[in-house]
């Protein structure tokens, strides 16, 4: 079975003043949600591995280049 863990949260952007850009972002990660593929929920319970929840990092890809500029423009 597949189980989607829905997480909601927070983006964190960091804009630097005198660099007039963002130079990072961070997730901060709230509530879950475990559902099936077709969006019912399921216990939770079934991610759980060596008696711990399975985990994966919420890692966010920085910018090569940080810019405070919108996409697009």
């Amino acid at each position: 079975m597949l189980i989607n863990k829905v997480t909601t949260g927070f983006v964190v952007q960091v804009f630097d003043t005198d660099k007039r850009c963002f130079v990072s972002q961070s997730f901060l990660p709230g509530q879950c949600a475990y559902e099936d593929r077709r969006g019912n929920p399921v216990d939770p319970n079934l991610l759980v591995v060596d008696d711990e929840e399975a985990t994966l990092p919420f890692e966010m890809v920085q910018p090569d280049e940080p810019s405070g500029r919108a996409a697009g423009r």
